[in-house]
């Protein structure tokens, strides 16, 4: 009966039935032999007291033994229910994972090669650096591709190339200063968090030598980074914030609050948790 009609699946239909199967044993195993034996000895079928309490008291004790064994039987269920439930859950918060990183790693690879695409047209000197930057920042995407973390002294050795990829493009209308203690270089934050970023700030904000785009990244404390860059708005470029909120998903996935973006008086700013295993 566990296998045919378990008490979680089909509570309803399984306590009818085994009520109905405990009278009938009951009915069978006692009742019977004692109508049996009034027959063999020819008496009335109107049962003295004891016969009776006997018949009664088997139905309840094994109605109370039942109830035992089904509570148990249901709570075993129950918890393996529980258990099977949080394996799918970690299985589907792993695939979403898996999906929030392929998402980010085909936009930078299209955006980087637009930008080789144009300094090949407008500076051919300077392409071939480019382009092994641009191998060596995309060597770092596709061996952090399979990885929940990576340091972020890893990070923002990547983010070094990455910037200069820019800097080739529009030269001093971008700075980035980096002011980090190395009590955090050790600590872990996702993949290409900062790649995001950076370049959220400069696909969203002019840059040029009127108006240098200033994006910065300093630690706070021993948990916390800040990145943040002057607000320098193209009014033209649709803001869908699918990066930041692909970045506050992954944080969310791996279960740390504290990531944060917003804008702050004249600035946009960012609040990345960090963590520390």
């Amino acid at each position: 009966m566990n296998k045919k009609l378990s008490w979680f699946d089909f509570l309803k239909k399984r306590l009818l039935f085994q009520l109905s199967f405990v009278v009938l044993w009951t009915f069978i195993s006692i009742g019977l032999p004692f109508i049996a034996w009034y027959f063999i000895n020819e008496q009335s079928l109107v049962y003295p007291a004891a016969p009776v309490i006997i018949f009664i008291g088997s139905v309840v004790f094994l109605i109370g033994f039942i109830g035992i064994s089904m509570a148990i039987n249901f709570f075993k269920q129950w918890k393996k229910s529980l258990l099977d439930a949080e394996h799918y859950k970690q299985e589907k918060l792993k695939a979403d994972y898996q999906v929030l990183q392929n998402q980010v790693n085909p936009h930078f690879l299209f955006n980087s090669l637009n930008v080789l695409i144009s300094e090949i047209t407008h500076n051919p000197k300077t392409a071939v650096e480019f382009a092994r930057k641009l191998s060596k920042v995309y060597r770092y995407v596709l061996q952090s591709k399979n990885q929940d973390l990576i340091t972020l002294k890893k990070e923002l050795e990547f983010i070094q190339s990455f910037i200069y990829l820019h800097k080739v493009r529009i030269g001093d209308a971008l700075e980035c200063a980096v002011h980090i203690s190395d009590e955090v270089l050790q600590m872990q934050l996702p993949p290409l968090t900062l790649q995001i970023l950076i370049e959220n700030a400069i696909k969203h904000n002019v840059a040029n030598e009127e108006n240098v785009l200033k994006i910065s990244i300093k630690s706070a404390g021993n948990s916390k980074l800040i990145v943040s860059n002057n607000l320098q708005i193209i009014e033209n470029v649709d803001s869908t914030f699918t990066g930041l909120s692909n970045l506050s998903k992954r944080f969310e996935l791996l279960k740390k609050e504290g990531f944060t973006y917003g804008k702050k008086e004249e600035e946009f700013v960012v609040n990345i948790p960090l963590i520390d295993e």
